[in-house]
């Protein structure tokens, strides 16, 4: 039995778990699994085609229109618009080429800019007019936050000092501006990886942005992905969705590991997996725009009001979403389909045994 109307549920997730794959890295991790809708994790298939709202946000950027009203509304109206990169390069460029980092004006995309780090082979991509250096007043980190014209958050990457002194020298500045993190983002420390990522607050569902180098990142994951492999056998049956997928996707909090199966959970959308019995999945779909229905899930489960094998019973969450007054659906199973079908083609062909004998009176 596979759930076939979850599944854009769970492509949701392979597509931005790793928001952080619009740094063009050598490993595209989730952008190579597309948006196909499928089944379940293991339908997914291989592809380098997606349009990606980064896609998106390129081609608008392209139009003339966009970048001189857009671009001069976001700058009029942000509350320190003398932080961002583009008013603080009034001395001019200059291009940055040392042992670690690469920064210069993008050739292909009009008016934006790229650092490549030669270290972690990772490359970001952004706007200078809406991209700026922020930083944590707890850890005292610094971050490359890049956003769209709306505000919206496209990028992240961390800024050690080195960085810092070299987007000086592409400033030709002996001083950046900076602003405190944004208080609608969260940076945190997944406690059994280490691994440290970002999330946008009222938006947890919505995509984690990676802060861990990559090869970092995979070592610390490998063991979770073991984990996976041989205590899901048969749900987990490869070797990189495993690392990429499952263990990555727990680090984000879009999925959970249960007692006897593996419950994946979206911004739209949830979904279980039974490792044993793969008549007891089942899947529910909620509105894309109500940010707070992940919230509400993950913390049921989280604070224990939905905890054991209870996890993994829909008529539990049936009864959950009821008293949230939550309006979901639930996602039809390949064999329920097929029964609807067919209870639809007996009723039909009684119908037309009727009418024939009517005819004939």
């Amino acid at each position: 039995m596979s759930i076939g109307s979850i599944g854009s549920a769970n492509s949701y997730i392979y597509n931005n778990v790793n928001r952080s794959n619009n740094r063009n890295n050598g490993t595209d991790r989730f952008d190579r699994f597309g948006v196909t809708t499928a089944s379940n994790a293991h339908e997914v298939s291989e592809q380098s085609s997606r349009f990606t709202a980064y896609d998106a946000y390129q081609s608008a950027t392209a139009n003339v229109w966009f970048r001189s009203e857009i671009g001069e509304y976001y700058l009029q109206n942000i509350e320190r618009r003398d932080a961002n990169f583009a008013y603080q390069a009034k001395s001019g460029l200059q291009k940055v080429d040392n042992e670690r980092y690469l920064i210069d004006v993008m050739d292909t995309i009009e008016g934006c800019w790229y650092i490549y780090d030669k270290v972690r082979d990772e490359r970001i991509i952004f706007d200078p007019m809406s991209s700026s250096i922020q930083t944590d007043e707890n850890t005292g980190k610094d971050y490359i936050i890049s956003c769209d014209p709306w505000g919206g958050l496209m990028n992240v990457m961390e800024a050690d000092h080195a960085l810092v002194e070299s987007i000086k020298t592409f400033l030709q500045t002996d001083d950046v501006t900076k602003l405190n993190l944004n208080d609608k983002y969260t940076v945190e420390i997944h406690e059994s990886t280490g691994i440290e990522f970002l999330k946008v607050k009222g938006r947890e569902g919505y995509g984690t942005w990676f802060l861990t180098s990559e090869q970092e990142m995979l070592d610390k994951l490998q063991d979770l992905a073991n984990l996976y492999k041989e205590k899901y056998p048969n749900i987990v049956t490869d070797d990189n969705l495993a690392l990429t997928f499952y263990a990555m996707g727990e680090v984000a909090g879009n999925v959970v590991r249960t007692a006897n199966g593996i419950m994946i959970v979206a911004c739209n959308g949830m979904s279980y997996y039974d490792n044993a019995d793969p008549s007891k999945n089942w899947g529910v779909m909620w509105s894309f725009n109500d940010t707070d229905i992940y919230n509400k899930v993950m913390q049921a489960m989280t604070e224990g009001l939905i905890a054991g094998n209870d996890v993994e019973d829909y008529e539990i969450w049936k009864a959950f979403f009821e008293e949230q007054e939550i309006e979901f659906e639930k996602a039809l199973s390949d064999e329920e389909l097929a029964a609807i079908a067919k209870e639809i083609e007996m009723h039909n062909l009684e119908n037309g045994k009727r009418i024939n004998r009517e005819a004939w009176k």
